[in-house]
Order: C-alpha cells, then sequence, then structure tokens
C-alpha cells in the first residue's frame, strides 16, 4: 500500500524540524520510496510503503511526535478501475 504525507514544521520550529527529519529512524515494514523538502507550504512530502494501514498509522503517529502532517492513501492511476 502506498500513502503520502503532507509535512509542515509547527509555527517557528523549521530547523528543527528539518534536523529532526533527516534523523528519523524509519521501522522495519516502512520502505521511503520519496521524501521531498519544498519551497513554501508544505515543508515537505513523504511517500512511502508498507504493507498494511495498522503499520502506516504507527508509522504517522511517530512521525507526528515531530511535524504536523496529514496522511493519505494512495493509489497509480492504473488501479482506478472505472477507467478504461
Amino acid at each position: 500500500m502506498l500513502f503520502v504525507t503532507i509535512v509542515n514544521s509547527p509555527e517557528g520550529k523549521f530547523e528543527e524540524t528539518v534536523r529532526a527529519l533527516k534523523r528519523l529512524k524509519v521501522p522495519k515494514g516502512i520502505k521511503i520510496r520519496e521524501f521531498i523538502g519544498l519551497f513554501g507550504e508544505p515543508d515537505a512530502i513523504l511517500i512511502f510503503e508498507t504493507e498494511n494501514e495498522h503499520t502506516a498509522v504507527d508509522f504517522v503517529c511517530h512521525l507526528s511526535s515531530y511535524v504536523n502532517c496529514k496522511t493519505q492513501m494512495a493509489l497509480s492511476i492504473d488501479e482506478f478501475k472505472w477507467t478504461k
């Protein structure tokens, strides 16, 4: 399963957020596909893969102790079955 997390640093904590993200320990069962810093808002986008929602929830809960984030499940465009 593929997930996209939008990351924003807490107000006035950008530098600390970047340091924390660079030190982020990725737990077993999570594969980081992309971790991209952005100029402006949001501050970063994290795309990761895992086998199930439970592992994703655990990872995002851990991540949210460092940053403000929102996560969504993602599908490749080919997985949208109602299109041909």
